[in-house]
């Protein structure tokens, strides 16, 4: 995670309720939360909580504001906006080696969450409060595995 030396901005927390679409096309809701700290400027996490545990992707956030306009994302994670049941949606498919999701975000919390982060922190501008020099040592201590 990269750190900024020193910021003014909050981290930035939206809860939502996603809806879990199977293969077949059931429908389940699934407590959720966008979340943006600033510490990590490049970064967004989806915190799902389908039960007990919470489960959190972290992924760029220039990958979900992208695809909040069209397709994005080559891996474990994809982006697309869409419509589903006459709403408008973010559709998130999430992929691992123990299974698929392909989750429905309300396109209007996303956004609203874009909003907020991209005033705080600008696109483009996420590396300026970075302290690269304490990223490099904190490398260098990190003991090779």
């Amino acid at each position: 995670m990269l750190r900024h030396s020193s910021t003014p901005a909050h981290v930035v927390v939206r809860d939502l309720c996603a809806d879990f679409v199977t293969e077949d096309g059931a429908r389940a809701a699934v407590a959720g939360t966008l979340r943006y700290d600033p510490a990590d400027p490049f970064a967004v996490e989806l915190i799902l909580r389908p039960a007990r545990e919470s489960i959190t992707w972290i992924f760029a956030r220039s990958l979900l504001a992208d695809g909040t306009q069209s397709r994005a994302g080559t891996g474990d994670v994809r982006i697309r906006p869409n419509r589903s049941h006459g709403r408008a949606v973010v559709t998130v498919s999430l992929s691992s080696p123990s299974g698929r999701a392909d989750l429905e975000l309300p396109r209007s919390v996303v956004t609203r969450f874009l909003a907020e982060i991209e005033a705080q922190v600008p696109s483009g501008r996420e590396s300026d409060s970075v302290d690269w020099d304490a990223e490099l040592r904190t490398l260098w201590r990190t003991p090779n595995p």
